[in-house]
């Protein structure tokens, strides 16, 4: 364990020191400080109990979804595409983070005033999710792709939430959200680079 994790952190070190050389590309400094205080905040929260858990995950995504624009910044500069591909990632990590929570807490409850009682602020955040990707593909913030790239995610959700009762199916969650996640980048990618 110890041979592995000095070996990930030389490769980082080193990296580090490339992408830095010459004093370049200091616009990533302040990015790399939000995940810093995102890594320290989820942890933090994580102390907390079981109560915080979920949010301690999307602050940790926060944290890690900066990758995003740092890239992009790594080979175009800090723009407002980039600020762009890490709010939409986010919004697409966070989502995924609270359908799963979702689904491992309403596993075993009965009845449709429980379902409802359970997702009724997911579904509050799927129609602020739906409007605020409409607003930004209206208003030029996005291109339309990439907004259409969570529909199947809104879609899962609404279909989960109005069918029956059913047995929670982990891998098979898994495997649906890693589905989800694939198509996401593929629309994500040809979105921002065709531009519509």
């Amino acid at each position: 364990m110890g041979i592995t994790i000095l070996t990930i952190a030389t490769i980082s070190l080193s990296a580090l020191a490339f992408i830095f050389r010459r004093g370049q590309n200091r616009e990533l400094l302040p990015l790399g400080a939000v995940a810093i205080v995102a890594f320290v905040a989820q942890a933090i929260l994580r102390k907390l109990g079981r109560q915080t858990r979920m949010l301690s995950q999307v602050v940790g995504t926060l944290g890690l979804t900066v990758t995003a624009p740092a890239a992009y910044c790594l080979t175009t500069g800090l723009d407002r595409r980039a600020w762009a591909l890490w709010i939409v990632n986010f919004l697409f990590a966070g989502n995924q983070i609270h359908f799963g929570q979702l689904r491992i807490h309403s596993a075993r409850i009965d009845g449709w005033k429980d379902r409802i009682d359970r997702v009724s602020s997911f579904l509050f955040g799927e129609v602020l999710l739906a409007a605020g990707l409409l607003l930004a593909w209206r208003f030029n913030l996005l291109p339309g792709l990439v907004a259409l790239a969570f529909l199947p995610l809104l879609t899962r959700g609404a279909v989960w939430i109005f069918e029956g009762q059913k047995p929670l199916l982990v891998r098979r969650l898994g495997w649906t959200e890693l589905a989800h996640s694939i198509v996401f980048g593929i629309c994500l990618v040809a979105g921002f680079h065709l531009g519509w």
